[in-house]
Parts: structure tokens; C-alpha cells; sequence
């Protein structure tokens, strides 16, 4: 049951560019909500989906061998919660015109959730059952990602070199990353929250054998 919460709580950084929709959509409607800023919500969300992953891997060592490789995805998470501390406590959005180091630093880390969610999916592979389509959804999304961190920072290069980065240099392939790539991830996360059967302890044999 812990390993259901921690999967759905680890989606919710995938999808803040949807609950951001759903925010200003809330608002244009006049429902009372509380108003958060861009990089506050990011920084909520960053912060629920650590959390989550910390329970996985406290869980995931009981029953599955490869509890490990979810441990980048861990590491990712924590290094973007302290990134977004530094873009909030500096006074800037994340979206604001000038991109400096702590805008591309989450930018980066957020491009890397990708990959490290393809590991954490294969960590729970055959245990019990096939992960292979969430495998297949989540490297196609790594490879977009990379792709798409690539020409993110081309388009900070050059901007640079023509004075300064702006968000506008790169907004089209952070958009359809933060729109379309990691949502479906987060859609990944949940279903196999909603799936997920516990395995048992598969480490207890090794353990017993071993003494």
C-alpha cells in the first residue's frame, strides 16, 4: 500500500504544468483558490514528489532487488527542490524574461526526470509483473527530453551570445516538454500506483540462505 502512495505522491511533479492550467482555469471561472506563483507551485510539487520517492525507496528495499535504481530519481528531486528554494528566495519566477544559473539548473533537472523515471520503472520490472510498456512510454519520453534539452540549451547559447538568455529563447521546447512529455510520465506514475501489487518479500530467501 505504501509503494501505491509513494508512486502517486512521485507523479505530482509531472504534472504541475497541468495544475498550473487547472489554477488559472479555476481563477478566469472566479473560484476562490489560493493564488500561488509559478515557481511556488513548482517548488510544492517538487517537494510532494521528493517526499514520495523517499517512501519508495524505504519500501522498495523490502521487496524489490533492484530497489537502487530508483535512487537517481531521488537524487534529482532533492537537487531540484533546493534549485527552486534558491529561484524563489533570489525574488524571481522561473518564467521571468532573464534565465540565469537556477533557472537552467531546474530547467536541466527537470529534463533528467525523464530518464530516471524510465529506472525507477525498471526497478519494479517482473516483480510481479512486465513493466514493459511503461519502459517503452517512458524511454521514448527520455529520448524526447534529451532532444529537447539539447535545443533548450543550443537556444541559451545563442541567445547569450547575443547579450543575454531569455525565456523566450527557449519557451517553445520547454512548453511541449512541460505540456505533452512530462505528463504522460505522471500518467505512468499513477496508473501503476493504481496497479501495483505487492510482491511479497522477495528478499527474505536471499537472507535465509545466506545464514
Amino acid at each position: 500500500m505504501r509503494i501505491k502512495i509513494a508512486l502517486a505522491l512521485m507523479s505530482a511533479i509531472f504534472m504541475f504544468y497541468w495544475t498550473a492550467a487547472l489554477i488559472i482555469s479555476c481563477i478566469l471561472w472566479s473560484i476562490s483558490v489560493t493564488i500561488l506563483s509559478f515557481g511556488d507551485l513548482t517548488e510544492l510539487l517538487s517537494i510532494i514528489s521528493f517526499l514520495g520517492s523517499v517512501l519508495f525507496l524505504v519500501e522498495a528495499r523490502k521487496v524489490l532487488p533492484r530497489w537502487y535504481l530508483a535512487v537517481p530519481l531521488c537524487i534529482s528531486l532533492f537537487v531540484l527542490v533546493i534549485v527552486n528554494f534558491w529561484v524563489i528566495f533570489s525574488g524571481r519566477e522561473l518564467l521571468s524574461d532573464h534565465i540565469g544559473i537556477a533557472e537552467t539548473l531546474v530547467m536541466l533537472f527537470m529534463a533528467l526526470l525523464s530518464p530516471f523515471s524510465a529506472l525507477v520503472f525498471l526497478s519494479m520490472d517482473r516483480h510481479p509483473a512486465s513493466m514493459n510498456a511503461y519502459l517503452a512510454v517512458s524511454s521514448v519520453a527520455s529520448m524526447l527530453s534529451m532532444s529537447l534539452l539539447f535545443f533548450t540549451l543550443s537556444g541559451l547559447s545563442h541567445a547569450l551570445s547575443r547579450g543575454g538568455p531569455t525565456f523566450d529563447a527557449v519557451v517553445a521546447f520547454q512548453a511541449f516538454y512541460w505540456l505533452f512529455v512530462m505528463p504522460v510520465i505522471g500518467i505512468c506514475f499513477l496508473v501503476r500506483a493504481i496497479t501495483y501489487r505487492n510482491p511479497g518479500n522477495v528478499l527474505n530467501p536471499v537472507t535465509i540462505g545466506s545464514t
